[in-house]
C-alpha cells in the first residue's frame, strides 16, 4: 500500500499562525469594547416576582372637596366648636370599599384650602401652590405621562390654569358653582398622546356637558347638590367605557367633585352629612366599573370641614376659627385594587403629601414628582426594591426568616455575562432582607459585601452613598460596610485593565510582523 504524506509549506504554516494570533487578539479586545459599551451595564434590570398578579393599566383618583375623615371613620371622635359630638354619616358603599382595600386613619393636610390641597395632592410637596404645579416634572401627571399614561381630568374644583395644563384633556366648571354651571373642555398637546382616545373622550365630554343642567333641574336643594356630584361621577363612568375600547392604554382619571364642600359652607352640618351619604350611594357604579376593569381606585379630599354648632347653617375650613381644628385638617385616603392590601387600616400619622408618591408606587414607578417630599405608604401587598450602584454589580437578595436565609433573587440566574448598575425588583413580601454583592477591598481583592435592611413599602438602596432610603427612614449603613473597603473603583481598575490590553495588542502585533517577515510574504 502506498502511503500519502501531506506536506504544508512553511509560508502556509506561518499564515495559519498569523490568523491564530489575530483571533487571540480579537478575543481579548472584544470583551474590552463590550465592557465599555454600556449596553447591559447602563440598563435597569427589571423583574416582577409576583407576575401572577396582573398590574392594572389605569387609576381613578377621586378628590371629594371638603370631605373630612371625622365624618366617616368609626375610630375617630370629632366635635363642633361648641363641643357637640360629631355624628358619622350613614354609609354603605365606602365601608365596602375600605373593607376590601387599604385606608389611612390619620392623614393631615398642611393647609385646609382648596387650591393648596389640590396642589399638594398632585405634587407630593406640603408647601406646593399653583405656581409649583406649573413647573416641569412637578406632578404625578408629568411622571405618568413619561411612562405612557394618558392624563384625563373631570374637575369641579381645583381647576386652576397650571393644574389644567397638566392633562391631555380635561373638562372643568369655570364658575365652580352648583347653580351656575359652565363646563369647558380643554385639550393640551403632548408628544406621544393617543389622539384617537382623546377624540372619543372629547365626544363624551361634549355629550355630558349638554346634559349637565338635567342633573340639577330640581326644586329639592339636597337633590340639586347631589346631582352636581352625580354629574361628575357619571361622566367618569362614561370615560371608563371609552377606555374599555383601548385595552393596554395606560391612564389616570382625576375627578374632583365639589358639592360636599358647598353644602358644608352654605347649608350646615346636617345637610353636609346628607350630601356625604348621597355621594356614598352614587359611588357604587363608578367603583364597580373600576373593579370589573381591574383599575386602581383612590379616594381622598383636599381638606375637611368644621362646624360651629350642629344647628347653625354654614361651616368652614380655611377661616381662622376653623383652620386649626382636626375636623378641617384631617382627610380620608382609601385605596382599592389588585395588589392592594385587603381590609387594612394604617393608624400611624401621615400627611397629604404622601399620596402622590404612593399613587406612583402602585404602578411600581420609582420616580417621584420633582419637588415631592412625601413618603410611600404601605398600601401594596407586595413591595418593590430598587438598587442603584456606582458601577455594574451582580447581586443576590435573601429574605430573612426564622429558618434562616431564603434566596428570592440572584442576578446570575438570569444572565451570567450581564451585570447592571440598576435593579428594579417588584413583588417582594414585606419583611427583613439581606443583600449580597461582590466588591473590592483596599488591596483590590474581591470580597463579598452585604447589608441587612427592612422592607415595609417600596425601598431603594444607593450603594454609592451607602444609605438605605426607604419610605420610613434614612438609615446609614456605613457601620455595616466600611466605605474604604466596599466601593469598586473604576478610577483605578479601568486604566489597569486597558493598559494590560494595550500590552497584549502590542506584543501580538510585533509577533505578527515577525512571522510576516519570516514567511516571505513581504517579497511576494
Amino acid at each position: 500500500m502506498t502511503s500519502i504524506k501531506l506536506s504544508i509549506k512553511p509560508s502556509i504554516k506561518s499564515f495559519i499562525l498569523c490568523v491564530l494570533l489575530l483571533s487571540i487578539l480579537f478575543s481579548f479586545s472584544v470583551p474590552a469594547f463590550a465592557a465599555d459599551s454600556g449596553q447591559p451595564q447602563n440598563n435597569t434590570f427589571y423583574t416582577n416576582l409576583n407576575e401572577n398578579n396582573t398590574l392594572p393599566d389605569g387609576a381613578v383618583y377621586l378628590i371629594v372637596d371638603g370631605l373630612g375623615s371625622y365624618y366617616l371613620f368609626p375610630e375617630l371622635k370629632g366635635e363642633t366648636l361648641s363641643g357637640e359630638s360629631v355624628q358619622k354619616a350613614s354609609l354603605s358603599v365606602l365601608p365596602n370599599i375600605w373593607d376590601r382595600g387599604f385606608r389611612i386613619s390619620q392623614m393631615k393636610v398642611p393647609v385646609p384650602v382648596t387650591e393648596k390641597g389640590h396642589s399638594v395632592l398632585v405634587t407630593g410637596n406640603p408647601s406646593a401652590d399653583a405656581e409649583i404645579v406649573g413647573y416641569a416634572e412637578s406632578t404625578v401627571m408629568d411622571v405618568l405621562r413619561e411612562e405612557g399614561f394618558l392624563c384625563i381630568g373631570i374637575m369641579q374644583r381645583g381647576d386652576f390654569e397650571s393644574m389644567r395644563s397638566k392633562f391631555d384633556v380635561i373638562i372643568y366648571d369655570k364658575t365652580n358653582s352648583v347653580n351656575n354651571m359652565d363646563f369647558t373642555i380643554q385639550q393640551n398637546s403632548f408628544n406621544g398622546s393617543n389622539q384617537a382616545v382623546i377624540n372619543d373622550i372629547v365626544s363624551v365630554f361634549n355629550f355630558q356637558k349638554n346634559r349637565a343642567l338635567s342633573y340639577i333641574n330640581t326644586k329639592d336643594t339636597s337633590e340639586k347638590y347631589a346631582g352636581y356630584n352625580r354629574w361628575g361621577l357619571d361622566t367618569a363612568c362614561e370615560v371608563l367605557s371609552v377606555m374599555e375600547k383601548y385595552p393596554g392604554q395606560k391612564f389616570i382619571l382625576v375627578i374632583s367633585v365639589g358639592a360636599v364642600d358647598s353644602t358644608g359652607h352654605y347649608r350646615g352640618y346636617f345637610a353636609y352629612l346628607d350630601a356625604v351619604e348621597k355621594l356614598d350611594k352614587d359611588l357604587e357604579k363608578l367603583f364597580e366599573k373600576c373593579r370589573r376593569n381591574n383599575l386602581f381606585f383612590l379616594l381622598t379630599a383636599d381638606h375637611g370641614m368644621a362646624f360651629e354648632e350642629q344647628n347653625k347653617k354654614g361651616g368652614g375650613h380655611s377661616s381662622t376659627k376653623y383652620s386649626k381644628t382636626k375636623e378641617s385638617l384631617n382627610i380620608p385616603f382609601i385605596v382599592y385594587g389588585n395588589s392592594i392590601q385587603k381590609n387594612v387600616v394604617y393608624y400611624e400619622q401621615t400627611g397629604q403629601e404622601d399620596i402622590a408618591p404612593t399613587l406612583l408606587s402602585l404602578f411600581n414607578i420609582q420616580t417621584h414628582p420633582r419637588f415631592s417630599k412625601g413618603k410611600v405608604l404601605p398600601a401594596k401587598e407586595k413591595a418593590a426594591f430598587y438598587l442603584q450602584a456606582p458601577e455594574p454589580v451582580q447581586i443576590r437578595l435573601f429574605q430573612l426568616t426564622g429558618d434562616g436565609e431564603s434566596e428570592v433573587f440572584n442576578s446570575l440566574g438570569f444572565n451570567r455575562n450581564a451585570v447592571f448598575s440598576q435593579y428594579s425588583i417588584a413583588g417582594l413580601t414585606p419583611g427583613s432582607y439581606l443583600l449580597k454583592w461582590d466588591t473590592a477591598d483596599s488591596k483590590m481583592k474581591y470580597v463579598q459585601s452585604e447589608i441587612r435592611f427592612q422592607i415595609t413599602s417600596d425601598t431603594s438602596i444607593d450603594l454609592s452613598d451607602y444609605l438605605i432610603k426607604s419610605s420610613d427612614s434614612l438609615l446609614p449603613i456605613s457601620n455595616v460596610l466600611p466605605q474604604s473597603d466596599s466601593k469598586i473603583s473604576s478610577k483605578y481598575m479601568k486604566p489597569i485593565y486597558y493598559l494590560l490590553i494595550a500590552v497584549i495588542n502590542i506584543a501580538g502585533i510585533g509577533g505578527i510582523y515577525y512571522f510576516y517577515k519570516k514567511s516571505g510574504f513581504s517579497k511576494i
